[in-house]
């Protein structure tokens, strides 16, 4: 009995101390990833701040998803507040108090957009990064004299912090934490086609929905959302799972109201209400570039 009791007591010290050195390792890659510098060569935007070019900034922010984590007034807020897990705010991106735009200049703004790295070379948590990394250089000029002129918003946003579980599954590679991870740091110029009801120009256009639902557009569970969360759908031709039946009608209707073709209401999850906001020619375009994917099963993002 005693016998037993002492290889059992063994068994269980070697198994405390590889967790211990488990979660050791854990936590110094996931430090050395969260704390790594990124540097790379700046790009050279010109930023002008005509009438034009900042109604085109301002609906580059309302159609491209900025105010889903910044808020409509871009003050920032909450993004993750799960403790166990991340707690992530969204900067405020205004010059009030607590804002980030009296400290950065036209290079600060480009790598933080189109890059996923902040001032001083750290990598930005939860910033989409991936879906703004194709964004023309006049689009993202636009943008940043946009951004550069909003109303000041006083709010100071508290500092990012990532929770025991949230760093296992970053170290797993469940959560796609820091997009700067992925992306190359030293093309710093992105053009676009033409702007127009165009499958090229929709697929320019359609980058933004990469995030939620795949590189393939056949949509699934969503990388880092909640276990309860609804999965994103297929964007693909598929007549089954997909939206092969879809008119260029229906495809209007879903992103101006939120409804299917068959009237049910689609997931608050889908930013509809954002856009609802693109042009005609802009909702024609995705709709026509959708329609060249290769149609594919549900989930194979």
């Amino acid at each position: 009995m005693q016998r037993w009791l002492k290889i059992s007591g063994i068994a269980v010290g070697v198994a405390v101390v590889a967790v211990a050195v488990a979660a050791v390792v854990v936590y110094v890659s996931t430090e050395r990833r969260l704390h790594r510098t990124y540097a790379g060569p700046d790009a050279t935007l010109v930023v002008s701040r005509d009438s034009a070019t900042l109604t085109w900034g301002r609906h580059i922010v309302e159609t491209r998803g900025c105010t889903d984590c910044h808020g409509a007034n871009l003050g920032g807020g909450s993004v993750i507040d799960e403790p166990a897990i991340a707690r992530v705010w969204a900067p405020n991106l205004t010059s009030g108090g607590g804002g980030v735009a009296p400290d950065l200049a036209v290079t600060d703004w480009e790598r933080a957009i189109r890059r996923g790295v902040a001032k001083g070379g750290r990598p930005l948590q939860i910033m989409p990064s991936l879906e703004y990394n194709g964004l023309s250089d006049g689009d993202l000029a636009a943008l940043i004299g946009y951004l550069q002129t909003v109303p000041p918003v006083n709010n100071a946003v508290p500092a990012n912090t990532t929770g025991p579980l949230g760093r296992l599954l970053f170290f797993l590679g469940k959560i796609p934490l820091l997009a700067a991870e992925r992306i190359d740091q030293k093309v710093t110029s992105h053009s676009a086609p033409t702007a127009g009801p165009t499958a090229e120009y929709g697929r320019y256009l359609a980058t933004g929905c990469t995030g939620c639902h795949g590189v393939t557009y056949s949509g699934g569970p969503i990388p880092g959302m909640p276990p309860d969360a609804k999965p994103a759908a297929n964007l693909t031709p598929d007549r089954t799972t997909g939206i092969g039946g879809w008119s260029e009608s229906d495809f209007f209707t879903a992103l101006r109201e939120g409804r299917r073709p068959d009237g049910t209401a689609l997931s608050d999850q889908m930013p509809w209400r954002v856009t609802a906001k693109l042009t005609d020619d802009e909702i024609r375009a995705i709709y026509l570039y959708l329609g060249t994917l290769e149609a594919r099963p549900f989930g194979e993002r």
